[in-house]
């Protein structure tokens, strides 16, 4: 991914929040990973590792006798990851940077995989295309994206109603694709692979203990992207008190909050780059 399209940086609180949204995942992503067949001893790609969440999990299936290689650009996403690795012990994970723009393999995979990252890419198809040419024949290609534009209430409330424009059209005022996750099929097929497995979820929540810190740390990484586009002000957004005030509105309308839809994807490869079954 471009450092251009990538919306949300890599600083602490970033990272912090990528590994709240990982734990939310985390149920769903193993269960992805899993009904694809990565199993022990399999040798597996992750791309845009960013902290390691997915490479972690790859990680702890694939052994023993497995191993797991995460590409990431960011140097400091990469130290991170290598540091959670070594904290984890006897999890067979390594990572590299590169940018998956270019990025070619040097090897050959019995899987390649990925969580939130084919929107940030010049070419999603193409990447997939490439990566697709180094999965030996019977491997997996795993990937789980989002769409952003079903974030939404039950009843609709204005400032959420607010917090989810300021999200979606931050995406598209930066040129990248909001709704992917829901498109993620059409990608597989532009590759030249089959018309993936395919399944879909979403995370429920309402009450004084829901996830409002989801809707309002998105707002806050994305919230030099609603300035810069003109969306709203910092201090219309007030982003300290953003997760205090959703709360208070869904505990005052008795509203449902619903997380962005997350697609998951698979294909088993039956020759490399080629087409397999489901095709």
């Amino acid at each position: 991914m471009s450092a251009s399209s990538y919306l949300f940086g890599e600083s602490t609180g970033e990272l912090q929040r990528l590994a709240r949204q990982a734990a939310l995942v985390e149920p769903e992503t193993e269960e992805l990973f899993r009904r694809a067949g990565i199993t022990a001893g399999m040798h597996v790609l992750d791309i845009g590792s960013g902290a390691g969440d997915v490479a972690l999990l790859m990680g702890r299936l694939v052994r023993p006798g497995g191993s797991v290689l995460g590409i990431e650009r960011s140097a400091d996403s990469v130290a991170l990851a290598t540091q959670r690795v070594a904290a984890a012990a006897n999890v067979p994970v390594r990572f590299e940077m590169g940018d998956l723009n270019t990025y070619e393999p040097s090897a050959a995979y019995d899987a390649v995989v990925g969580r939130f990252v084919l929107p940030y890419l010049a070419d999603p198809p193409g990447v997939l295309r490439r990566l697709a040419s180094h999965v030996r024949p019977g491997g997996i290609i795993a990937l789980m994206e989002f769409d952003v534009t079903r974030i939404e209430s039950v009843p609709e409330a204005p400032l959420f109603r607010t917090v989810a424009t300021w999200i979606r059209q931050a995406f598209e005022g930066s040129g990248i694709d909001p709704a992917l996750g829901s498109r993620l099929g059409a990608v597989f097929r532009d590759a030249g692979l089959p018309w993936p497995h395919m399944s879909s979820f979403q995370k429920a929540s309402g009450g004084p203990d829901g996830f409002y810190w989801l809707f309002a740390e998105t707002v806050r990484t994305l919230l030099p992207q609603i300035e810069r586009l003109g969306l709203a002000s910092a201090e219309q957004v007030d982003i300290d008190s953003l997760a205090d005030r959703l709360r208070d509105e869904a505990i005052a309308t008795r509203l449902t909050a619903f997380s962005p839809r997350w697609v998951g994807a698979w294909v088993s490869v039956s020759v490399p780059g080629g087409p397999s079954a489901g095709a």
